[in-house]
């Protein structure tokens, strides 16, 4: 399945749950992440989260691509897309993997814990994927000797390997859940 039929199933689950959609127009023939841009993301993601460490990146997607909207909005010319969902990483569990029960749970009940086990990323109407939380996550957590600082930039049906599969689209379930809270975010697992 394409990440755009996929896409426009997220932007559907998302009104379904009353939740606002940031509006956007999908084009899938057009490319932002050019050679030109990607020599310059690693200054525009420093200009909008200064320096972190790679610990500082661990288990913080949902709050580090929040930061990254207004000045990657900025930089492109375009919007950008908070997009909540997991990883089909090809195991029966995936990574990151919740369904509508949990996001239904969560907007009633809230979030209380100090973790969620969802993953967020950024899309570009191009159906382009920014993620500069997951690989160095994972070469963290996994203690990997390469992956620190990756960034996974490109069209989500040209990623191999793995699949991202989107679930909600822009923020305001993380504002609804209590995942978004005044003085920060909760980590995620």
């Amino acid at each position: 399945m394409s990440y755009a039929t996929e896409w426009a199933a997220a932007i559907e689950r998302s009104k379904k749950f009353g939740l606002e959609v940031p509006p956007h127009e999908v084009q899938p023939a057009h490319r932002y992440l050019t050679d030109a841009r990607h020599a310059e993301f690693p200054y525009v993601v420093q200009q909008g989260l200064g320096d972190l460490d790679f610990p500082d990146v661990v288990a913080q997607c949902m709050s580090i691509h929040y930061r990254l909207v207004p000045v990657l909005q900025e930089w492109l010319g375009c919007p950008v897309l908070y997009t909540i969902g997991w990883v089909d990483d090809g195991t029966d569990k995936g990574m990151f993997k919740f369904d509508d029960a949990f996001v239904a749970d969560k907007l009633q009940n809230g979030h209380s814990s100090s973790t969620a086990n969802i993953h967020a990323w950024l899309t570009l109407p191009s159906m382009e994927v920014i993620d500069v939380a997951l690989v160095t996550t994972l070469a963290v957590v996994n203690g990997w000797k390469q992956g620190h600082g990756a960034v996974l930039a490109k069209h989500a049906d040209e990623i191999t390997g793995m699949a991202y599969k989107p679930m909600l689209i822009g923020p305001d379930f993380l504002r609804k859940s209590g995942l978004l809270v005044e003085w920060g975010f909760y980590s995620v697992e």
